[in-house]
């Protein structure tokens, strides 16, 4: 079992020479026996680089997927009810959770699992309720920037770019003016420097930024005349 807290990041060597990447507030259990290696990703956002070994598939549980794979470099990501999963290098096959199935409308069948085959640079999106998916053509390097503590942004609402943030800062980060979240950010930021962004925060014509003990809060700046976000 490997887990780190909010703000930490692990690597590991596993027993088959795979690497595991665990990001912030993320847990996996391992499981290998001599017919395949078993990752159960219960939490948060895990890297793995997956050594080649065809006797013994690599299966990744994570929510609502499943992930089999032989050697490859992929990327799961737990959001809510839903699973993102990201594919660097080699093949990988994803399908619905066997787990999910049982409890769901057609737990009395027998239908395999549909699994769905994804290349570099292609990601999917499995939930309970939503399969089959289809692929969609992403920067892979740009979902995995992670991996060197930084996240990248290319014209994200503010909203989204200020949840990813919180996933690292010490500090939650707290939009008090709706019309600001809307605001498209754009850059490349550390994981690790949340002072760096709420300097560029500032640096933003009518956004004003304050920090507390407790958190940083982004609001418009009433003395400035501001462009429509909206």
């Amino acid at each position: 079992h490997f887990e780190t807290r909010h703000g930490e990041q692990l690597s590991r060597r596993l027993v088959d020479d795979s690497v595991l990447h665990l990001n912030t507030d993320s847990a996996v259990t391992v499981r290998y026996d001599k017919k395949q290696r078993l990752v159960t990703l219960t939490a948060g956002q895990a890297d793995f680089e997956v050594a080649h070994d065809p006797t013994r598939p690599f299966r990744v549980f994570a929510g609502a997927a499943e992930v089999v794979a032989i050697g490859t470099k992929f990327d799961v990501r737990l959001e809510g009810d839903a699973t993102m999963v990201t594919v660097v290098e080699g093949r990988v096959a994803v399908g619905p959770s066997p787990l999910l199935k049982k409890l769901g409308p057609h737990s009395g069948q027998n239908h395999p699992p549909r699994f769905v085959q994804l290349g570099a640079d292609q990601q999917i999106r499995v939930a309970a309720d939503e399969w089959p998916a289809t692929p969609a053509a992403v920067d892979a390097q740009r979902t995995t920037a992670w991996l060197h503590r930084q996240i990248v942004f290319d014209q994200e609402p503010l909203e989204r770019v200020a949840a990813e943030f919180n996933r690292y800062a010490p500090k939650p980060i707290e939009i008090a003016t709706p019309a600001l979240r809307n605001l498209e950010i754009s850059g490349v930021f550390a994981t690790d420097d949340t002072e760096a962004f709420i300097a560029f925060l500032r640096s933003l014509t009518g956004v004003r930024v304050e920090v507390t003990t407790t958190r940083i809060r982004v609001s418009r700046d009433p003395g400035v005349a501001a462009p429509d976000y909206t």
